[in-house]
C-alpha cells in the first residue's frame, strides 16, 4: 500500500518519480527563493524553477535521501522564508489541475480573443477613414470628444491599465509610454495618429497571444499517444474497451498492427514487436512469455497477452513525456535585439522628449518628439518580419519552424547529436553482403530466398524482395511455408525443403553452423545482421543486411564540420558494433551507444553545461526528451513519431537531412537581413526625434514617418523571399559535386 508524501503548506505536489519531485509553490513569489534554498539541501543535484506559474523542478540523488524527506526539507525552508509563523495559509484548491497551469489551455474569452478583438475592432476603424479619404469626404474630427478620440482614449484604456499595473510592481516598460503618448495625441486632436499606435500594439499581442497558446496545445498533444481503445481479456473472451478503462493486473490482448497501450510483461504467445520509438533499436524484437513491453511500442505479427503493470500517465512513457513537459515548460525566454532595442528607444524617447520641452520651452515640439518615439513599430517588426519571411520561405521548402527563437539559434550552434534508425539511416534495410556456399550465382540464390519470403512481412524479407525485383527476378510459388517469429521460416517450393534463419534457428533444425561462423564473424564485427540460407540439408549461403544509410548522410557530416560545428555526436539505443560501424562510415567523431531516452537527454545535457549550442537531430519517441533538452530539436518529418515532432522547435517535412545545412545558411542571412532592418528603423526614428526637436517635423509628419519606415523595414525583409535569397547555397565538399556524384 502507497503512503501519501507529506506536503508542506503553500506546496502542490504536481507529479513524483524516483530521483525527481515537481511541485507548485503558492505564493510565486516565494519560488525563487525556495528554489535557491534547495540548491543547497543534502542529496538535490539540482534545482529548476519557472516563477511564470511557481514550478519548482527538484533533481535529487535516491542514494542519499527520498521524496518524503526532501519534502520536508522544502517544508522547512518555507518556513525560513515566511516572517510570520501564523501567516495566512492559502490552501490549494481542491479543482486544481493536475498540470502547471501556464500550460493549460486557456478558456474562451481569456486573453487572445481579447486582444484580437481590440485589434479587428482598430482595422475596422482605420479602414473606415481610409476609405472615406478616398472617396473624398469630409474629413472627420480628431478632437478629443469626438467620435474618434472616444475610440483611441476606450482602446487605449487596457494599455494603461497594463502600464499602471508595472509601475506598482516600479518596472518602466513600453505600455505605461504608449498610454501616455496615445492620450497626449488624443487631447491635442491627433486621435488618428493615436489609433494608429493602439492598431500596431494589438496587432503585435495578438499574434504573441496566438503564439503562446498554439505552444500549449502542441504541449498537450504530447501526451495523447497511445491507442484509443483495446482489448481485454473478461473469462475466456476478448472485450474491447477504452484504454481509460484498463487497470492495473488487466490481460491485455494484442493482435499483429495493434498499438500497445499499456506497460506489463508478456503471459502468454509470442510477437515480433517494433520498439524503436521507445529504444531506438531498428530490429524487431522477438517478446516471449515473461518479457516486459511498454506503451508506444506496435505489434508487427504474432499474437500476445500482458498482464498490465502501468496505464495512463504511470506508464515508462507518459514519464518519458512528463519530462518533455517540465523541459519544454522550464526553458528561458531568449529576449531578442528588437525588444531589447526597442525598450532603449522609449528610455531615450523619454528623455528626447523631456530635454526638448526644457531647451526649447515648446510644448508642441515636446509632443512630436514624443509621438516619433512612442511607437518603436518599426523596430518591434524589424526582427518580426524577416523571421517571418524566412520561416515562410523555409516552409516552401519543406521545413516547418516553429518560431524566431529557434532560427535565430540553429545558424549559432556548435554542437550537433544525431539519432541514427530513421535519421541518418532509412528504416528499411538492404542487402550488403551475399556469402555464397554453392555452386548457385547470386540470381538463383535470391530467386530461392525471394520464393520462400514472398508473403513474409518482416523487415528482411522485404529487404530480400526488394533486391530481388530490382533485379528482375520472379519467384517460384512454394506449396505451404511456416514462421517462426523472430528466428526463420521454412517453405516447401516443389520437391525442396528452403530454409531462411538466423543461427540459432539453423541449430535448432539441426544444421551444423560452426563451420560458417568464422566466416560469418567479420559481418557480425560490422554491425550487420546475418541469416542462413539452406535448401533440404545444405546450406547455400548467408545473407547480412544493413539499414541503409542515408544517401546524404555523409556529405551532410562533412558539410557540417566545414561550416563550424565542432562538436559531432552519434547517441543511439543500437548495439556498439553497429553504432560504432556507422559512425566510422559517416566520419562523427563521438559515438555514444546502447543508451535509453533519459540518457540522451543527459548526453545533451552536459554538452550544454559545457557551454556547447546543442542541436538535436532524431525522429523517434525515444529522441523527445533530447529534442526538447537541446537548444534546437530537428525532427525528421516522414515517418517520425508524433511526439519527437511535436517536442522538437524544428521538422524537416523532406526527410532530407541537407535541409540542416540550408536552415542554418538561412538562420545566418535572416541576422543580416534583421540587423539591417534595426539600423532603418533606429536611424530614422532618432532622425524624426532630431527633425521634431528642431521643429522641422510636425505631429501628422511625425505619425506618416512611421508608416514610411515601417515599409521600408518590410521591403527590405521580403528578400527573404526571393529565390535566389531564400535557398542559400549549401556547403560541397571538394570530394563530390552538388548531387553527391
Amino acid at each position: 500500500m502507497s503512503v501519501p508524501l507529506p506536503v508542506p503548506r503553500l506546496v502542490t505536489l504536481r507529479h513524483s518519480i524516483p530521483g525527481r519531485v515537481r511541485l507548485r509553490v503558492r505564493p510565486r513569489r516565494l519560488v525563487r527563493r525556495l528554489g535557491a534554498l534547495c540548491e543547497i539541501t543534502p542529496g538535490v543535484r539540482h534545482a529548476r524553477v519557472n516563477p511564470g506559474c511557481g514550478a519548482l523542478v527538484l533533481e535529487y540523488d535516491p542514494g542519499q535521501t527520498d521524496a518524503p524527506r526532501l519534502l520536508a526539507a522544502v517544508g522547512a525552508a518555507i518556513e525560513t522564508l515566511l516572517p510570520v509563523p501564523d501567516a495566512p495559509r492559502r490552501e490549494p484548491s481542491p479543482s486544481a489541475p493536475a498540470a502547471c497551469a501556464c500550460l493549460e489551455p486557456r478558456p474562451r474569452g481569456t486573453a487572445a480573443p481579447s486582444h484580437l478583438v481590440r485589434f479587428l475592432a482598430l482595422s475596422g476603424v482605420m479602414a473606415f477613414v481610409f476609405v472615406r479619404k478616398l472617396a473624398g469626404a469630409a474629413a472627420l474630427s480628431e478632437a478629443a470628444l469626438s467620435p474618434l478620440g472616444l475610440i483611441a482614449l476606450a482602446a487605449a484604456v487596457p494599455v494603461a491599465r497594463e502600464g499602471m499595473r508595472h509601475a506598482r510592481e516600479k518596472r518602466f516598460t513600453l505600455e505605461g509610454f504608449l498610454a501616455a503618448g496615445c492620450a497626449a495625441a488624443t487631447v491635442s486632436g491627433q486621435a488618428l495618429t493615436a489609433l494608429e499606435i493602439l492598431w500596431v500594439q494589438s496587432g503585435a499581442e495578438s499574434l504573441k497571444a496566438w503564439v503562446s497558446d498554439r505552444s500549449r496545445q502542441s504541449i498537450s498533444a504530447i501526451l495523447d499517444l497511445t491507442a484509443k481503445n483495446t482489448f481485454i481479456l473478461a473469462g475466456d473472451v476478448e472485450v474491447e474497451v477504452p484504454v481509460s478503462g484498463v487497470k492495473p493486473r488487466d490481460i491485455v490482448v494484442l493482435h499483429t498492427g495493434e498499438k500497445i497501450s499499456v506497460d506489463g510483461h508478456v503471459i502468454a504467445g509470442e510477437a515480433l514487436v517494433d520498439d524503436s520509438p521507445i529504444t531506438g533499436r531498428a530490429e524487431l524484437a522477438h517478446v516471449l512469455t515473461g518479457t516486459r513491453v511498454f506503451a508506444g511500442a506496435y505489434v508487427r505479427q504474432g499474437l500476445i497477452h500482458v498482464r498490465v503493470e502501468n496505464v495512463g500517465d504511470r506508464t515508462y512513457l507518459a514519464r518519458i513525456m512528463r519530462q518533455v513537459e517540465d523541459t519544454l515548460e522550464n526553458k528561458a525566454p531568449i529576449e531578442s535585439v528588437a525588444d531589447a532595442l526597442a525598450r532603449s528607444m522609449v528610455r531615450l524617447g523619454v528623455a528626447g522628449t523631456i530635454l526638448t520641452l526644457i531647451a526649447t520651452a515648446n510644448p508642441w515640439r515636446a509632443f512630436t518628439v514624443m509621438l516619433v518615439m512612442a511607437c518603436p513599430c518599426a523596430t518591434v517588426l524589424s526582427a518580426q518580419t524577416a523571421v517571418s519571411a524566412a520561416i515562410a520561405a523555409a516552409a516552401r521548402r519543406g521545413i516547418l519552424i516553429k518560431g524566431g527563437r529557434y532560427l535565430e539559434e540553429v545558424g549559432k550552434a556548435d554542437a550537433i547529436c544525431f539519432d541514427k534508425t530513421g535519421t541518418l539511416t532509412s528504416n528499411q534495410p538492404r542487402i550488403e553482403v551475399i556469402r555464397n556456399y554453392s555452386d548457385l550465382d547470386e540470381t538463383a540464390l535470391l530467386r530461392w530466398a525471394y520464393s520462400a519470403e514472398m508473403h513474409n512481412h518482416h523487415p528482411l524479407a522485404l529487404a530480400i524482395r526488394t533486391e530481388a525485383q530490382a533485379r528482375d527476378i520472379d519467384p517460384v510459388s512454394h506449396v505451404e511455408c511456416d514462421f517462426t517469429l523472430g528466428k526463420g521460416v521454412r517453405a516447401l517450393i516443389g520437391p525442396d525443403v528452403v530454409r531462411l534463419g538466423s543461427p540459432a534457428y539453423f541449430e535448432e533444425a539441426g544444421f551444423d553452423t560452426r563451420a560458417r561462423a568464422s566466416d560469418i564473424a567479420p559481418l557480425l564485427d560490422r554491425g550487420l545482421t546475418v541469416i542462413f540460407m539452406a535448401r533440404n540439408d545444405v546450406i547455400l549461403a548467408a545473407f547480412a543486411f544493413a539499414n541503409e544509410p542515408r544517401p546524404e548522410a555523409r556529405e551532410t557530416v562533412t558539410a557540417l564540420i566545414r561550416s563550424g560545428v565542432s562538436h559531432l555526436s552519434l547517441v543511439t539505443g543500437d548495439a556498439e558494433k553497429t553504432a560504432l560501424d556507422l559512425a566510422r562510415q559517416l566520419g562523427i567523431p563521438q559515438c555514444h551507444h546502447s543508451i535509453l531516452p533519459e540518457r540522451k537527454g543527459e548526453i545533451v545535457s552536459r554538452l550544454r553545461e559545457g557551454g556547447h549550442k546543442v542541436i538535436m537531430v532524431g525522429d523517434g519517441i525515444n529522441d523527445a526528451l533530447a529534442l526538447a533538452e537541446a537548444d534546437i530539436g530537428i525532427a525528421m518529418g516522414i515517418g517520425g513519431a508524433d511526439v519527437a515532432i511535436e517536442a522538437a522547435d524544428i521538422a524537416l517535412v523532406r526527410d532530407d537531412l541537407a535541409d540542416i545545412l540550408y536552415v542554418r545558411a538561412l538562420s545566418q542571412k535572416t541576422l543580416g537581413i534583421a540587423r539591417q532592418n534595426f539600423w532603418i528603423a533606429t536611424s530614422t526614428n532618432i532622425g524624426g526625434a532630431l527633425a521634431g526637436a528642431l521643429g522641422l517635423m510636425s505631429p501628422v509628419a511625425a505619425g506618416l514617418l512611421h508608416i514610411v519606415h515601417t515599409l521600408g523595414v518590410l521591403a527590405n525583409s521580403s528578400r527573404l523571399l526571393l529565390p535566389a535569397s531564400s535557398a542559400p547555397p549549401l556547403p560541397v565538399s571538394p570530394e563530390k559535386g552538388p548531387s553527391g556524384q
